[in-house]
């Protein structure tokens, strides 16, 4: 029996593929439980346009992404802070003082998405920040007193 899934099966494909399986499988589980349904020619022409819709998507998605890469690497962000005698600062400067500076530049994005521990000395720091698309930006950090 030919089916196309309509979401995502553990260990047997992902939504859209079009599969061949048993037809005790296909009627009593996939089909049954909504996550398939019998590929007939009309199945194919609307998966056909879905994926082309789903292309053009990603296509924007990643150019919105790059685009924000650029930004952010463009961007040198300056934090002035207490330091102690030692030279070394007082508290540090973690995940969430970075997005409000980058709030500030009009950079809109999530703090899970800072990938770095809090900042504990001076100097230049180069942050790493992952994007949608398996993108990562380089942001710039420079801690003075």
């Amino acid at each position: 029996m030919k089916i196309v899934l309509l979401k995502d099966v553990p260990s047997l494909g992902k939504r859209g593929d079009a599969k061949d399986v048993s037809d005790g499988y296909g009627h009593n589980f996939l089909i049954k439980k909504g996550l398939a349904e019998i590929l007939t020619s009309q199945v194919t022409k609307k998966l056909e346009t879905e994926k082309g819709r789903q292309e053009k998507l990603a296509a924007e998605l990643t150019k919105s992404v790059t685009d924000l890469k650029e930004k952010i690497e463009k961007i040198k962000i300056v934090l002035k802070t207490k330091i102690g005698e030692s030279g070394k600062i007082f508290g540090s400067v973690t995940p969430a003082v970075l997005l409000a500076e980058l709030k500030k530049n009009n950079i809109k994005i999530e703090k899970n998405q800072i990938l770095s521990k809090p900042l504990k000395t001076m100097g230049e720091h180069k942050i790493k920040i992952k994007l949608p698309q398996g993108i990562e930006a380089e942001l710039k950090v420079v801690i003075e007193p």
